[in-house]
């Protein structure tokens, strides 16, 4: 009797990129950006002649499944992030 021995193989292991980001009230949310369908200013975000009438949040992400985030950092550094 011939036992052959099994080929090793080694099992390569699918690696997810996340992107650190904070929620409107600061606390820490890690997105992955292959998830994500598209960015936009956050509901109430931008600027008026007085100044800026909401800091806390800054940019919504809305995901594939159809759900959304509103995080605190800026549309353009969002963008940066997940694009980098």
């Amino acid at each position: 009797m011939i036992l052959a021995a099994a080929p090793d193989r080694v099992q390569e292991r699918a690696t997810m990129r996340l992107v650190e980001l904070s929620t409107a009230k600061g606390v820490a949310v890690w997105v992955n950006p292959e998830m994500v369908s598209h960015v936009a200013p956050a509901d109430g975000a931008g600027s008026s002649m007085y100044g800026d009438n909401n800091i806390r949040s800054g940019t919504k992400i809305f995901f594939a499944q159809g759900s959304a985030l509103e995080v605190r950092e800026s549309l353009q550094e969002t963008t940066a992030r997940l694009s980098a």
